[in-house]
């Protein structure tokens, strides 16, 4: 696959108590297609509840990253898991040989184990509630998406990865929400081989990207960087790598990366993201689902830990 495809989720979208028997197995079939080809699809025709959550965090969004520096700066916590991540604070590619410099954004980073009252801004003040609102809208798509994808890995219990995402929004899960700000490149000094944000892969289940502007890019298996611009009425779901250690391989986990504006009006325009990270609770083995034994066990709290320390050269 090329491309990332675009699928049809109505026959089992948020407003369905039970997914459309006809026409369920096709959705079944074209996310295990699209996830096992190029880990990244578009979905479409989800839920409309979760589009007015987003565009209420989009708001937010922008409004935090208008502030001024000091008042961002009194919502950062550094790298202890949550609030303003300052601009060319981070490097996704975690290579200083390929990606000498940070990339070129600002983050706030929403993980609610770690989100204490100093990282949100007294000048917003429904900002944490639409966060979490948002949070919670994202587990009900989360446990949909995931169920889809174990029927099609033809799991012997298809709730078998939903399971192990029920402490969502507490100290025992991972799942976070970023927001990310790219910055009118003409207004900065870009350096060499520096990007909005270097190739990566994400380190949890599934991810949401909720994005405004070009610029994301995904390897496929024929090793090109594809282009995945925004599409209306849609939304970027991708394979993170957990699920594809849990899946022994078969999903995959596609690096992916944003990339500079070329033209001059799109150097000159912000670009913002909302980016929903689903990840197993803490707790979870994540052991091989087929029995194949292909990777050792491992909890997920450590395998998170191991990504972390990689990513951030921390002991």
């Amino acid at each position: 696959m090329e491309s990332v495809p675009i699928v049809d989720f109505s026959a089992y979208s948020l407003d369905r108590n039970e997914p459309d028997p006809e026409r369920f197995q096709k959705l079944i079939d074209d996310i295990y297609e699209a996830f096992t080809t190029i880990g990244f699809v578009y979905l479409k025709n989800y839920d409309g509840v979760l589009d007015k959550k987003v565009d209420q965090v989009y708001e937010h969004t922008k409004k935090f990253f208008l502030l001024d520096y000091e008042t961002k700066m009194k919502c950062e916590q550094g790298n202890i898991g949550g609030g303003f991540i300052n601009f060319e604070r981070e490097s996704s590619t975690g290579d200083v040989m390929k990606r000498p410099h940070m990339d070129l954004r600002e983050s706030f980073l929403f993980l609610p184990p770690s989100a204490t009252t100093k990282i949100w801004p007294e000048e917003m003040p429904e900002f944490k509630e639409n966060m979490e609102d948002m949070l919670f809208t994202g587990k009900e798509l989360l446990h949909r998406v995931l169920e889809v994808i174990a029927r099609g890995l033809k799991c012997e219990d298809p709730l078998i990865f939903v399971k192990k995402h029920q402490n969502i929004g507490t100290a025992e899960s991972c799942t976070s929400i970023r927001l990310n700000h790219y910055p009118p490149t003409a207004d900065i000094e870009v350096k060499k081989n520096q990007v909005r944000c270097g190739e990566h892969s994400d380190w949890g289940s599934i991810t949401f990207l909720f994005q405004d502007k070009d610029g994301l890019e995904v390897l496929n298996r024929q090793g090109q960087w594809v282009s995945a611009p925004p599409i209306d009425g849609t939304i970027v779901v991708n394979i993170g790598d957990a699920l594809q250690r849990w899946s022994a391989d078969k999903l995959l986990s596609s690096k992916h990366r944003v990339v500079n504006p070329v033209s001059e009006s799109d150097k000159r325009a912000n670009r913002y993201s909302i980016i929903y990270f689903g990840s197993p609770d803490v707790g979870t083995t994540l052991e091989c689902v087929d029995g194949s034994n292909k990777y050792p066990p491992i909890k997920m709290l450590e395998y998170h830990d191991q990504k972390y320390i990689k990513m951030y050269n921390k002991s």
